[in-house]
């Protein structure tokens, strides 16, 4: 093993040995080198730099009007250079104020500065690089991303297992949570918390959040290693009286040595911003040491594998973030999607489509999600898209996936009135 990787090793043992075995032996062998990036830091303001892999003149960084005539009158040097590892420190900054402020119970000492990502995709899997290791269990709701056995099951190659997370008439639950908890027998798991989850669109109320947390306490009070990555692709998207600051809050409160909080977001959903690709991922933790540890070997997963996101996308987002007229704009798009919610709520709860449907409980996010009476839900799919040119996602042998967030207000109810009709044409 490299000797900066055993330095880290070394803290970590010293600090919080309970989090050197949680991670995953990619984890324990990462490190951030002495090599390039840090002789060209050391050598920046030298008078003649010879150490960076760019071009330059004595104007500065070189370029083609060709490409800079897309981006207005932006400074070059937010364009063209390469952005560090761990993100524009300015971008770092201001998420961190942002995570504060949407997590009033938070400081700044509970969290490690954010590390910007490309995007939550990559953010999961420097999550699942740091933590999982081959036959890990990686625990999952029944209703989830599918993405997620992409990264953790064939990437990671960790044993994934679910859970119930609704009853049979669609409300929400933590039983099966509890029990699969209760009844977890091994030395670590890493658990997956999506809210608003990805598909139903559910977030937990307060009293939810708190019975979740409660269960994970316990599990770690008797020495599993439970290492939780909270998915929050979502985060603020809420229509209803839910717990609004990030599970990631409730979890760092705990302040558990076999627990290890990780908030995995971004720019993609919260801001409108999907195909920039920014995101960021934060560690819950008080020790400096341990934090500057992870950063480190997080700096040095991505250096090896994507070396730094794209600048002109942070740069972008910087920007926003500093305008005094972004947040309104974020609020209005958002409130033209509680409208859409509203509506969706309204209409797919009507009685006249008890008999073809169950909705799962919804109060937030993109999505919802219902169980079919007896249709197959492939079948239905492939029907809408060829009779009635209406697109909707086929989730498993008994569920669909309706997108309310790219249907207007006003074709809400059209959309689920065909939906029962292509239903009838197929019974």
């Amino acid at each position: 093993m490299n000797p900066l990787a055993l330095e880290l090793n070394e803290k970590l043992d010293k600090e919080y040995p309970a989090l050197l075995n949680m991670l995953s032996d990619l984890g324990q062998s990462m490190y951030y080198p002495k090599g390039i990036l840090s002789q060209s830091g050391e050598a920046k303001s030298t008078k003649y730099n010879a150490t960076i892999g760019m071009a330059t003149t004595d104007e500065g960084i070189m370029y083609t009007d060709a490409v800079y005539n897309q981006f207005g009158d932006q400074d070059p040097s937010d364009i063209f250079p390469y952005a560090p590892p761990q993100g524009d420190e300015r971008l770092r900054a201001l998420w961190e104020k942002k995570i504060l402020k949407d997590n009033p119970e938070l400081v700044a000492e509970d969290i490690s500065k954010p590390v910007v990502t490309n995007a939550l995709t990559h953010g999961l899997s420097l999550a699942g690089d740091m933590f999982v290791n081959p036959g890990d269990t990686v625990l999952l709701p029944e209703h989830n991303w599918g993405n997620y056995k992409l990264t953790f099951g064939v990437r990671h190659r960790a044993n994934i297992e679910t859970y119930q997370a609704f009853e049979e008439d669609g409300s929400f639950t933590l039983d099966y949570f509890k029990q699969a908890l209760e009844n977890f027998n091994k030395e670590k798991v890493i658990l997956v918390l999506n809210f608003p989850n990805n598909p139903t669109g559910y977030t937990p109320v307060e009293e939810e959040v708190k019975t979740l947390v409660e269960s994970i306490k316990q599990l770690a009070d008797k020495g599993t290693q439970v290492i939780t990555l909270v998915d929050d692709a979502y985060y603020g998207l809420f229509f209803e009286d839910v717990y609004k600051q990030s599970v990631f809050t409730a979890l760092t409160q705990l302040n558990h040595e076999n627990v290890m909080p990780v908030k995995i977001d971004g720019a993609t959903k919260e801001y409108f911003a999907w195909g920039f690709r920014v995101g960021f991922l934060t560690f819950g933790s008080k020790n400096e040491t341990v934090k500057d540890v992870l950063v480190a070997k997080l700096k040095g997963l991505i250096r090896s594998n994507l070396s730094s996101g794209s600048l002109p996308s942070q740069t972008a987002v910087i920007h926003a973030m500093e305008d005094p007229e972004f947040q309104s704009q974020v609020d209005h798009n958002i409130n033209i999607l509680k409208e859409r919610y509203e509506v969706t709520k309204e209409v797919s709860y009507r009685d006249e489509y008890k008999e073809l449907w169950t909705p799962y409980a919804f109060n937030s996010g993109y999505f919802m999600a219902v169980k079919l009476a007896d249709v197959d839900p492939e079948e239905l799919r492939l029907h809408l898209i060829k009779e009635y040119s209406i697109g909707i996602i086929a989730l498993n042998k008994t569920d669909i996936r309706i997108a309310f967030s790219c249907i207007e207000k006003s074709d809400i109810e059209y959309v689920f009135e065909t939906i029962a009709k292509a239903i009838k044409d197929l019974k």
